[in-house]
């Protein structure tokens, strides 16, 4: 009987915290953004180039897991002039 409630502790701790707990993501700079090349955003542009910039920069954050506080500090660095 103590080996079947071992096995069911056991099955919930692998629940909560996972077969394998993943680290967490490096700390992502804007020199490390910077490497893949983001095009500015002058505001310049039809709605579609715009829908288009946006989803560039998001596949960027997205496929480097950048943090949310980090995506919107370097999406501000990449507008100029009044966009």
């Amino acid at each position: 009987m103590d080996a079947l409630r071992q096995l069911g502790e056991n099955a919930v701790g692998a629940q909560i915290y996972g077969p394998h707990p993943q680290p967490p993501p490096p700390e992502w700079s804007l020199e490390d953004f910077l490497k893949h090349h983001p095009a500015k955003f002058d505001g310049k542009t039809s709605l579609d180039q715009a829908d288009q910039w946006m989803k560039d920069m998001e596949r960027i954050f997205d496929a480097k897991r950048c943090p949310d506080e980090s995506r919107l500090a370097f999406t501000i660095y990449m507008l100029i002039g009044e966009a």
